[in-house]
């Protein structure tokens, strides 16, 4: 998932902000926070890949937090918002460290939602589908851990799977073959519809041998179990360096 932090203390800003990105993006995780010494607090405990950051706020002043962020998560991508389109303002944020800058009430919805497309081009996009949630979660934190800078979205059932596809556009999906929905394998059709561009890994029990050839025809690029999941670091890792899928 992409974890976000929307550092504003207007409640108003922030819940519209927060309405935007997750209406867009569904597999976002958002946090909010509405003064600065939390935003500092919030923005160190753990990386947020997208930080939007107020200029001004109670207890911290944004560029500093900017600063202070970049110092310890060079990675994470910060944008700065401000009420004030003005030149020092934004060569002052990009001094200490933005990425972006963003005017409230004159950056659209399509500006808000660009900011989180150029971050999702800039990084490798995995989507897990697979319906026990405790091993989605497992693999989720595999991949997160061996490779930080990835996305790792997640699904449940194949309609969130579709839904976060189009959003996501992955590189990589992992889809549990064995998901009580694909009957016949038609579902399978589907997510390659969705992930045209994507490397498409099935993830097997013993018992599915027999359907292996008939998922490859529909669009599987690989295969390996479900467990251990030594296999499927080796294969994900191998499928980083290699040209992309068309």
């Amino acid at each position: 998932m992409i974890n976000v932090l929307i550092a504003e203390d207007n409640a108003a800003y922030r819940q519209t902000l927060h309405q935007v990105l997750s209406g867009r993006f569904p597999f976002m995780q958002i946090t909010e926070t509405a003064d600065g010494k939390d935003a500092l607090h919030q923005a160190l405990a753990r990386p947020y890949d997208l930080i939007f950051m107020d200029i001004r706020l109670p207890q911290g002043n944004g560029l500093d937090l900017t600063r202070a962020i970049k110092a310890v998560f060079a990675d994470s991508v910060i944008c700065v918002i401000t009420s004030h389109d003005l030149p020092e303002y934004r060569d002052a944020a990009l001094r200490n460290g933005a990425d972006r800058f963003m005017v409230k009430g004159e950056s659209t919805g399509e500006e808000i939602i660009s900011v989180v497309d150029a971050l999702l081009q800039a990084r490798y996009r995995t989507l897990i589908v697979v319906s026990d949630a405790l091993l989605r979660r497992q693999l989720a934190t595999l991949l997160s851990i061996r490779w930080p800078l990835m996305i790792v979205a997640e699904a449940a059932n194949m309609t969130e799977a579709f839904d976060r596809a189009v959003a996501l556009t992955p590189d990589l999906v992992l889809l549990d073959l064995g998901l009580p929905e694909i009957r016949g394998f038609e579902r399978v059709r589907d997510i390659r519809e969705a992930s045209a561009q994507a490397r498409l890994i099935g993830l097997t029990s013993d018992c599915m041998s027999s359907f292996l050839a008939r998922a490859t025809d529909l669009g599987v690029d690989y295969f390996v179990p479900l467990d251990p999941a030594t296999e499927l670091v080796s294969l994900v890792g191998a499928l980083q360096q290699a040209p992309a899928h068309h």
